[in-house]
């Protein structure tokens, strides 16, 4: 498993990674959420509402290169389409996880 999916795990262990349409819309909302992700293969119709409460709400969005299944299975959920993180120095580690992966800029 590469070091930034792992640091996904990490995330949650921490309370900082919220799962989950209500709970990312909740903190977009009250203005926890730092950072939206979606996963590779996210529906359109949850691509969108991620992108509006980004466009809303001024939280960077960003696309996970893994898919719902991978990220279900690491998190013990079933699948898992949308996250947030509600913590700036560890969303700030996990973009620049993203970044070293092969293929990524």
């Amino acid at each position: 498993m590469d070091k930034a999916l792992s640091f996904l795990g990490l995330c949650r262990r921490a309370g900082k990674l919220l799962i989950g349409e209500d709970g990312v819309s909740g903190a977009a909302r009250s203005g926890q959420a730092v950072l939206l992700m979606v996963a590779s293969d996210t529906a359109d119709n949850t691509r969108k509402k991620a992108g509006n409460l980004s466009r809303w709400y001024g939280i960077p969005m960003i696309t996970l290169p893994w898919d719902k299944d991978t990220l279900g299975e690491l998190l013990d959920k079933r699948v898992c389409a949308i996250l947030a993180l509600t913590d700036k120095g560890l969303a700030a580690a996990l973009q620049k996880k993203l970044s070293a992966l092969p293929g990524r800029d």
